[in-house]
């Protein structure tokens, strides 16, 4: 146990002392909020305004919409940033040094994942504050006491399963170069299957069955149930029936694939066992291969 955290803080250092790096962790969140102040809350809204007229809480619903999408966005970048560290690793041969030495290489997997963990849970809900309080600077409000555990709870298990994939991922690249590569595509990919750049509906139905699929949409759908509960609820109070579990569907709120919804349980159940599955997958991967 020692040994796993002097890892964990020993990537915490190296991770931190690069400005640069944690730059980019912010970088896709940054330009999902200057879209979202160019166009897409006008365009969300217009959306909203078309189904449910003029309604008293559309910019609070449309706000926890995007800001949750956000939040989720920030789970995956900065856990993937984090791991860079290991990509820094195997390029100045520091990670020979982990090899060759007696440490166990599931320390060594939980050293990078875990450093990944404590930044990606910790940065993720230092941005959560201060979404809280753009949110009810723009007319919404905070969330409940309970509410509140859900957002950790949803972070916390994202967090843990995506650095494990992430992981994984990171151990097939060389170099910083095409981890960077790699980081681009991925971070602007994770906007899409998030449905944060084009909500889930407006995709073809193929599409949207592709979609669903990935984890990151579960985490998403999370994230946006917990914040748009409230004024979902007060917008679409006299619409017609059926008309917010459209909505729900139609921007990732809930996620259906053949008539099947996706229940909290489910969505948690399958980000655990993904987080499990990869972490197994890395200890044999790296059983058989040099970091």
């Amino acid at each position: 146990m020692n040994i796993t955290l002097a890892l964990i803080s020993r990537n915490l250092n190296v991770y931190l002392r690069d400005r640069t790096a944690i730059f980019f962790s912010f970088l896709s969140v940054i330009i999902i909020i200057g879209l979202y102040a160019l166009f897409l809350g006008d365009l969300q809204v217009s959306i909203i305004k078309s189904i449910a007229g003029d309604l008293e809480g559309i910019e609070w619903l449309v706000n926890g919409w995007i800001m949750a999408g956000i939040l989720t966005v920030n789970t995956v970048n900065i856990t993937m940033a984090a791991l860079g560290v290991m990509i820094t690793d195997v390029e100045t041969n520091a990670s020979k040094d982990f090899i060759s030495s007696p440490i166990k290489r599931g320390q060594v997997i939980l050293g990078y994942i875990g450093a990944a963990w404590i930044l990606g849970i910790v940065m993720t809900l230092a941005a959560f504050f201060v979404v809280q309080f753009f949110i009810v600077f723009n007319g919404g409000e905070f969330l409940s006491f309970i509410a509140t555990l859900k957002v950790i709870g949803v972070v916390i298990v994202s967090v843990i399963s995506f650095s494990s994939m992430l992981f994984f991922s990171a151990t097939f690249i060389r170099s910083s170069k095409a981890y960077g590569t790699f980081n681009s595509i991925l971070g602007t990919l994770i906007g899409f299957l998030a449905g944060v750049y084009i909500p889930l509906g407006q995709f073809p139905d193929t599409v949207q069955k592709v979609v669903t699929v990935f984890p990151v949409s579960y985490s998403a759908a999370m994230m946006r149930q917990i914040f748009i509960e409230k004024p979902i609820n007060k917008v679409f109070k006299h619409a017609p029936a059926g008309t917010m579990q459209e909505y729900k569907e139609f921007n990732g709120i809930s996620l259906v694939f053949n008539d099947y919804e996706f229940s909290w349980w489910l969505m948690i159940g399958i980000l655990i066992a993904l987080a499990f599955l990869f972490y197994l997958l890395s200890v044999l991967r790296l059983m058989k291969n040099k970091i």
